[in-house]
């Protein structure tokens, strides 16, 4: 008798977050313990693999993860193009396809989310982001940790880029240039913000926007390799200072989150731009970077997205604990 077999698709995917990588797992409601989100590939509608797992990414966690080619040799001069990583047959038991045992065939893929604290949607099943111990010491399938274990060591290759961009130092001047005067016109004293000193402030914002934007449309997001570390805080900074575009300023958030992916740029800054952003369209901040007038007249955080966990987020990318951020900034801001 010929053996059933079903053809299946899931994906290990992965975020950083701050320097730490993990790898999001969902809980399974038949079998009671974790596993990557995958699911059946829908052959009666001729549903391409990648399409599946795509799909059950997004239904069962929420995410859209980027999927990634397999790693090729060095020095290897073709590009990769997304697919499976591997293809396996798996046994399986009796399920909605099938009422016996039965094999899966399963198509793996890799993938990164950039931002994972902004799914798509709400998930089906309940999320967990695990690091490379808590995966083996999770309640999930053992080729789940083996394979699991095996991306925890390569993933960051993955996504760094294969040939840095050279150093660019007339952009990098620039970049300083630009900061300068925007740091110029927000630092004078109160008492010297004559409408003049206002209208030059606006004027600077707005220049800077405009070349800000035909910088990433003509060549994406500068990484720290191009452009150095205090190019890049440059960088960062006139983006933060983009609110008068939301849309442009999201998409900046969306090309920074990718840098720091790709291990390009400060993970501090990715957290700031998406706070920034975050509390501009009236939603709770993630490390609680963006201050605000209170009743009293003080500066005091926004409003926060699950503070009980708000200083671990903070540490993992790098940012100071919220009391002593809160006191510079309060200091500053009254000096």
């Amino acid at each position: 008798m010929q053996q059933v077999r079903h053809t299946t698709a899931s994906t290990f995917f992965f975020a950083r977050f701050g320097t730490l990588w993990r790898m999001c797992m969902v809980e399974h409601p038949r079998r009671g313990g974790y596993m990557a989100p995958g699911g059946h590939v829908r052959e009666e509608r001729n549903e391409p693999p990648v399409d599946a797992a795509l799909r059950e990414a997004v239904e069962e966690s929420g995410f859209r993860p980027r999927l990634l080619p397999a790693p090729l040799p060095s020095g290897y001069s073709h590009p990769g193009v997304t697919g499976p990583w591997w293809t396996v047959d798996m046994a399986a038991g009796p399920d909605g396809r099938a009422d016996v045992r039965h094999l899966h065939r399963d198509h793996v893929f890799v993938g990164v989310v950039a931002l994972p604290y902004e799914p798509l949607g709400t998930p089906e099943l309940p999320v967990r982001w695990v690091d490379r111990k808590e995966l083996q010491a999770l309640d999930a399938p053992a080729d789940t940790k083996i394979l699991g274990a095996h991306l925890f060591d390569v993933i960051g290759a993955v996504v760094r880029p294969q040939s840095p961009a050279a150093p660019d130092d007339d952009l990098a001047a620039e970049l300083l240039r630009r900061q300068e005067l925007d740091q110029e016109v927000r630092l004078l004293p109160r008492e010297d913000r004559t409408p003049e000193a206002l209208e030059r402030w606006k004027r600077i914002d707005l220049e800077n926007r405009i070349w800000l934007e035909q910088l990433v449309e003509a060549r994406g997001w500068p990484g720290i390799s191009e452009i150095g570390e205090r190019g890049a805080a440059a960088l960062w900074l006139l983006a933060q200072h983009s609110d008068a575009v939301p849309d442009f300023q999201r998409h900046c958030r969306d090309l920074l989150a990718d840098a720091v992916l790709a291990g390009e740029a400060d993970p501090r800054h990715g957290a700031l731009l998406q706070d920034r952003v975050r509390v501009a369209e009236g939603r709770p901040q993630i490390f609680g970077t963006q201050l605000l007038l209170d009743e009293a007249g003080q500066l005091s955080p926004a409003s926060v997205w699950d503070e009980e966990r708000l200083e671990q987020r903070r540490s993992e990318v790098g940012l100071g604990p919220m009391q002593e951020y809160l006191q510079a900034c309060r200091t500053t801001a009254t000096g």
